[in-house]
């Protein structure tokens, strides 16, 4: 996929992610985990096709479970068995997928991929006659439900190949009666819906085990032979031999030959021949489902998604020819700071937030769009085109139309490590104050302010808060080493799952980084995720592993707004 894909492609992921209401998406490490509030996912190859498509379904199944499953419901199913849990958990996973649906239509294809992604994975197979009783019965709730009900046409065969082998083995009429049940899936509105629906399909079951003379052949009725009527031989009326009359016999009346009436030859009235190895087989295979352990049953998808996630995750920071692109583990973001006990001049971040304020606002709402067209018809007429009716030119009505600037998240990074002086850390300071002041006056752009070393990540300011109210926070002192790429990555992830249109990095540091290969693939990916950089260098020539950016350099706090204004010049944000 190459890179103008690639992004396009990552740009509808992003949204797809950002727009879950109070549920957050957190695209990092390397393993697959939710507390319920949040999800987490592995960051593979973004170039990996498979990767992008089982994230994109993971997404939309696991919101789907945080948004409509009770797990109150969940722990009572796993309380009954395997084979139960098993069926309700098919049953729940069609319920809630159809529900994703519904309120978003784009999960459609997603959840399509990720079943497509299944098949090709061996996670849903074809049946066989070789199947365990449990793992065939739950094969046709999961098909049956995924292709009739939810309309996951790939599954169509296996489906069918399923219905036609469990009819084989329990008669139409059970199987039947399971349908019905199944087609009410769309009618359930809850966890404890599919809890319910999965108590009656096990009644039925125990009712099948109950009642092993009902028909499992292609006749309906009491009869288990051939014909229909009480007689259970080949011929009609009360005799159950080849002749009629009250002989049961070749010969004899009362003869108990190999036809007779208590016989338990191949005609018989009561006879448990054919029939009752057809029950016994019934009654075997409903034992067989609610004995089952897990080794009989389907793997969760979810379990299967996750971990085929997590290996994809593993290959990439093993494999030789991409490197470490990322140590995924990257710097947590702490809201609490030991360190805040340095420097910060509020009155001249006050003071210089108007100009700075001013200058981001010529950067942003320069971005509005003006596009000018003539036409033969409209309201207001061109009167410099007029001269051109002569020579046939008749469009001379103006229309105009304005595309209002995107809004905007900036995320300010600054640099705290120990190669910072106290009067380098008091400009850091007071800079990031100005900036993040300034940036609350200006109306759809929100930022938020990071500090970083070669240790966790302190953050000044969240999106959420105003600058004025967490002002005192901006007291950082300095300390630890310049871990830049990790720190950068860290706000990259962030900033690609906000809802807003655009996206910046404000960079404040004296340029000497220590993780120059991390720092490189963070840029890689903030270009790929169009995610646009600004680096302005405090007291340094030079912003090592930035060299193909351009350096905004300040001596001291009061420069900024004139570095704003070669930010404009320059088109550093467009």
């Amino acid at each position: 996929m190459n890179k103008s894909k690639l992004l396009k492609r990552f740009r509808m992921l992003s949204r797809v992610m950002s727009n879950r209401g109070d549920i957050t998406i957190n695209l990092t490490g390397n393993r697959c985990y939710t507390d319920y509030n949040s999800i987490t996912l592995p960051v593979g190859d973004l170039e990996n096709p498979d990767y992008l498509e089982l994230l994109e379904g993971a997404i939309d199944h696991e919101v789907g479970h945080l948004r409509w499953t009770d797990r109150t419901w969940t722990a009572k199913s796993y309380e009954k068995g395997a084979f139960f849990n098993a069926i309700r958990n098919g049953i729940e996973d069609i319920r809630m997928e159809r529900m994703v649906c519904l309120e978003w239509p784009g999960a459609i294809l997603n959840l399509s991929k990720m079943v497509t992604q299944g098949i090709k994975k061996g996670w849903f197979s074809k049946p066989t006659d070789s199947f365990p009783p449990s793992l065939l019965l739950q094969a046709v709730v999961v098909y049956y439900g995924r292709y009739k009900i939810n309309d996951q046409v790939q599954l169509k065969e296996f489906c069918e190949i399923a219905l036609a082998l469990l009819t084989d083995c329990i008669g139409q009429k059970p199987v039947h009666d399971l349908i019905l049940l199944l087609d009410t899936i769309p009618a359930l509105r809850s966890n404890q819906h599919s809890y319910e629906l999965t108590e009656q399909i096990i009644q039925l079951l125990k009712k099948i085990e109950f009642k092993p003379g009902d028909s499992q052949g292609d006749d309906s009725g009491d009869s288990q032979g051939n014909d229909s009527g009480d007689s259970q031989g080949n011929d009609s009326g009360d005799s159950q031999g080849n002749d009629s009359g009250d002989s049961q016999g070749n010969d004899s009346g009362d003869s108990q030959g190999n036809d007779s009436g208590d016989s338990q030859g191949d005609d018989s009235g009561d006879s448990q021949g054919n029939d009752s190895g057809d029950s016994q087989q019934v009654i075997n295979f409903v034992n067989e489902c609610l004995n089952a352990d897990e080794s009989q049953l389907m793997a969760d998808l979810h379990e299967q998604v996750n971990n085929e996630l997590e290996k994809m995750a593993d290959e990439v920071r093993s494999s030789n020819d991409m490197g470490q692109l990322i140590d995924f583990n990257a710097p947590l973001i702490s809201k609490n700071d030991r360190g805040t006990v340095g420097t910060a001049e509020l009155n001249l971040a006050k003071r210089l937030s108007t100009p700075i304020s001013r200058e981001l606002h010529k950067i942003i709402y320069g971005l509005d769009q003006k596009s000018v067209n003539f036409s033969k018809q409209g309201r207001t007429v061109e009167a410099n085109r007029l001269a051109g009716v002569k020579a046939g030119n008749f469009n001379v009505f103006k229309s105009e139309r304005i595309t209002k600037a995107p809004t905007m998240a900036i995320s300010v990074l600054v640099d705290r490590s120990s190669s910072m002086s106290a009067v380098e850390m008091n400009g850091a300071n007071t800079s990031a104050l100005a900036i993040n002041l300034a940036i609350d006056k200006l109306k759809g752009v929100n930022s938020e302010c990071i500090y970083f070393s070669a240790g966790d990540l302190y953050e000044a300011k969240c999106f959420k808060s105003t600058t004025k109210a967490v002002k005192d926070n901006f007291r950082v002192s300095s300390r630890g080493g310049t871990h830049t790429g990790l720190s950068l990555y860290s706000v990259i992830r962030r900033l690609s799952l906000r809802v807003e249109q655009k996206k910046v990095v404000f960079i404040i540091t004296d340029g000497q980084a220590s993780d120059l290969k991390y720092l490189e693939k963070s840029i890689e990916m903030s270009e790929l995720l169009g995610i646009q950089i600004v680096c302005i260098g405090i007291n340094t020539g030079m912003l090592y592993g930035f060299e193909n950016q351009e350096l905004l350099n300040i001596q001291t706090v009061e420069e900024l707004p004139s570095i704003l204004k070669q930010v404009i010049k320059n088109k550093l944000i467009a």
